[in-house]
């Protein structure tokens, strides 16, 4: 059975014709200066080679001689040749190079990692490429995220610990996706969770300020130092926000002193459940109810 595909030889040769130049010299007289692929890749013949005249020849690459099933004439016209693994047919009619099957075994085994990555990149497709729709991403503003707010609007760039709950949910941001900081909320009495019922039917309790900013950056993580204040998170000293996504300073819609008694159900439960979730992904129907209000 043959695992390699013959494409890999037509790369080795692409990338190490050089060491056959003394073959180019005995036989063209002159150097080969580069090697390229015939396009569309694959067609016949496989690759051409650039000599330092300017000339360039027609190859085709096989595994052995006997592989060859083309016209040869389209060798012959450009003064080509094959290229092969084993020269099993000494009286073939076309010019010959046979490579070193041992340089071929010293370069696969130091590239093959590469070629395994360059190969599966065609056929397993990364998230990040898989279109889909923008998304909307709420920020509650705590007392201690409020600190750190200034800078972060100052630098256009939001940021969460090491050690952040919603990580995987937050590494899913991309560009054009929508950020909205929103909070704090007022008018109830802050310690211990706020029961749901409670929530709902506080007819003082506001929303101070709501604020929409564009996505300018997928998620990345860089570890240079851009807030001032370090907060506590589970007894941990965060000290800190290496997990970031970068979003244009201009706000897309600004909203203050919310009446929340005044928003529907769905809006009223999605903001009760994001001031225990600090970083969540909402629904539009959330965003519109907020910015009509």
């Amino acid at each position: 059975m043959k695992w390699i595909d013959e494409k890999v030889l037509q790369k080795y040769f692409k990338e190490s014709f050089k060491f056959y130049n003394s073959w180019f010299v005995k036989t063209y007289g002159e150097n080969a200066t580069s090697v390229k692929y015939n396009v569309p890749f694959d067609r016949y013949p496989d690759v051409f080679v650039t000599l330092e005249s300017g000339k360039e020849l027609p190859v085709e690459v096989e595994w052995t001689t006997k592989k060859f099933d083309h016209d040869p004439t389209v060798i012959e016209d450009g003064d080509g040749l094959i290229v092969v693994l084993q020269n099993n047919d000494p009286f073939f009619g076309l010019r010959q190079l046979e490579l070193n099957k041992e340089h071929f075994k010293s370069w696969y085994v130091k590239n093959s990692s590469r070629i395994f990555d360059e190969s599966i990149k065609e056929i397993i497709v990364d998230d990040k490429k898989i279109k889909r729709p923008p998304k909307l991403w709420f920020n509650y503003v705590s007392a201690s995220i409020e600190k750190n707010k200034e800078q972060t609007l100052e630098a256009g760039v939001f940021g969460v610990p090491d050690v952040f709950r919603q990580l995987h949910t937050f590494k899913d941001i991309r560009k054009n996706d929508l950020f909205c900081y929103i909070g704090p909320y007022e008018g109830f009495k802050s310690g211990g969770r706020v029961q749901f019922e409670d929530f709902r039917k506080n007819r003082k309790m506001i929303c101070k300020e709501m604020s929409v900013f564009r996505i300018t950056k997928d998620y990345y993580y860089d570890e240079t130092k851009i807030w001032d204040h370090k907060i506590n998170l589970d007894d941990k000293k965060i000290k800190n926000y290496p997990h970031r996504f970068t979003f244009d300073k201009t706000p897309i819609f600004i909203n203050n002193n919310i009446k929340m008694y005044e928003l529907s159900l769905t809006t009223k439960k999605a903001l009760h459940q994001i001031l225990y979730s600090i970083f969540w992904e909402g629904k539009s129907d959330t965003l519109v109810d907020l910015m009509s209000s």
